[in-house]
């Protein structure tokens, strides 16, 4: 809706994902204690991992 074409608005969204997991992470850390940034990195890594598998998931099961 805001943007004319889909693969613009999927890596907006790709980034704005990224983005919020990393700063949910960042807290987390600054919470239990743990490196923020690690923190901020892993929970970027493991949400964008499993949002990759359940987009594969999604495109085989159509």
């Amino acid at each position: 809706m805001v943007f004319s074409s889909s693969v613009v608005a999927l890596r907006v969204s790709v980034i704005a994902t990224l983005a919020a997991l990393y700063s949910f992470g960042y807290v987390k850390g600054r919470f239990t204690g743990t490196k923020p940034i690690k923190s901020g990195y892993q929970t970027a890594l493991i949400g964008g991992l499993a949002a990759t598998a359940a987009f594969i998931l999604a495109h085989l099961f159509k």
